[in-house]
């Protein structure tokens, strides 16, 4: 019986530890960094932060206005925005082809400026509202089973229909509206958008439900991000969001990179900026994740760039052992090919610098057809690793060599006579 209150104290001793975790910024590369910190309290403050993303490839001309991304069944979707037609485009992540064309039979495109995805479906973000006068905002909701494989087609969609819970009715001028909205991302049993404010260059986060009917977007936090917010995109796996803009006076293009944040609270957490210089200018509209934490970024065709997209990868920031070299990548490897141009039976895969990890090695024909797929797990690092395809059997012309780790792509073409 006496040992009994010393469990009690025991107990209580230990929930009191407990209960005095220490809130703080956790992320070793800010500037108030706190190693004694156990939760993050969104404090983190960090120096400027610049990144040269590199260019991956031109879109057609069909695509001079793409304003939403996302990454699905082994391919970029992307749309057009305002006035044009109802229809997604499926894009070769390779080349930039266009596979596919999906008409959205009972969509109308107002002012499409957004894709975000959940396991099931595709969200067409239709609410674009560049003078703040719209009553019509809505968001298609397309059934990803419905999507035909293969060739041309069409798909019916749900539909949701919003206003925003602190909208005070038509604005009528564009520079004095921020109820433009042209990002979000679906999240559990919601979508979340984030607005383009016009005036004051911050963006307001709302809350949606996803299911079709009506609805009340809910409010629920505001951020200075110092520019327009034109896309979104939400890694499920590492729990982060990188929004992208540009700035309406220096026209430099920028990520917001939000992560370790709690629950669905996404501006709790860090908040981290980085500027694009290398693409100053470009109207950078569109952003998706595609392995790990690489992915690709998209702009419209404008004065100073042509319609593009560009790589990106956020493991630099957002990693616990980053390095915070925005130019670099961790664990990055290279290969070469021989010979190339190549007749004969096989193509050698030289691999350079190759650490432990799973991979995965594609050939593709120039219309991003998969003609191959090796995969490999290494169990320890390699500095060399010599992999031969089969492509005896290949038609004259170009193809394309790609090897990806969760982390990083890497893309190189041959020649085959």
């Amino acid at each position: 019986m006496k040992k009994f209150p010393i469990i009690i104290l025991l107990i209580l001793f230990v929930s009191g530890y407990q209960l005095k975790a220490q809130d703080g910024c956790t992320d070793p590369q800010a500037n108030n960094f706190d190693p004694e910190a156990t939760m993050n309290d969104g404090s983190c403050t960090y120096n400027p932060t610049f990144y040269n993303p590199q260019f991956k490839f031109l879109l057609p001309d069909e695509l001079e206005e793409t304003s939403g991304l996302i990454y699905y069944d082994g391919n970029l979707w992307t749309i057009n925005d305002s006035g044009n037609d109802a229809i997604l485009y499926r894009i070769d992540t390779v080349n930039g082809n266009i596979i596919q064309e999906i008409a959205v039979s009972n969509a109308t495109n107002i002012d499409w400026e957004s894709l975000a995805q959940d396991d099931d479906y595709i969200f067409i973000g239709d609410f674009g509202n560049n003078n703040g006068n719209r009553d019509d905002l809505r968001i298609y909701k397309v059934t990803k089973d419905d999507l035909p494989e293969t060739g041309n087609g069409s798909v019916s969609s749900y539909q949701i229909s919003f206003t925003y819970s602190d909208y005070p009715g038509r604005i009528g001028k564009k520079g004095e509206n921020n109820f433009d909205c042209e990002a979000f991302v679906a999240i559990g049993d919601s979508l979340y958008l984030f607005s383009k404010n016009w005036q004051d260059n911050q963006t307001k986060l709302y809350r949606l439900p996803k299911s079709m009917g009506t609805h009340i977007a809910e409010k629920i936090y505001t951020f200075n991000t110092s520019g327009l917010i034109t896309g979104a995109a939400y890694n499920s796996a590492s729990k982060e969001i990188t929004l992208i803009g540009y700035s309406q006076e220096t026209a430099i293009p920028f990520f917001w990179l939000l992560f370790d944040y709690q629950d669905n609270l996404v501006f709790s957490g860090n908040k981290r900026r980085i500027d694009l210089l290398n693409i100053t200018g470009a109207q950078t509209e569109a952003i998706a994740y595609t392995l790990g934490k690489n992915g690709v970024i998209s702009n419209e065709d404008n004065l100073f760039h042509n319609q593009s997209t560009h790589d990106f990868y956020t493991g630099n920031w957002t990693d616990s052992i980053s390095t915070g070299i925005g130019t670099s990548q961790a664990d990055h490897f290279d290969f070469a090919l021989s010979p190339n141009p190549v007749s004969g039976n096989k193509l050698t895969v030289d691999i350079q610098n190759l650490p432990k990890g799973d991979y995965q090695i594609n050939l593709f024909d120039s219309s991003g057809s998969l003609m191959q797929i090796k995969d490999y797990k290494l169990k320890a690092h390699k500095s060399e690793l010599k992999v031969r395809l089969k492509v005896g059997h290949l038609k004259p012309g170009l193809y394309f060599v790609r090897m990806q780790s969760v982390q990083t792509i890497v893309e190189k073409k041959f020649i085959k006579q």
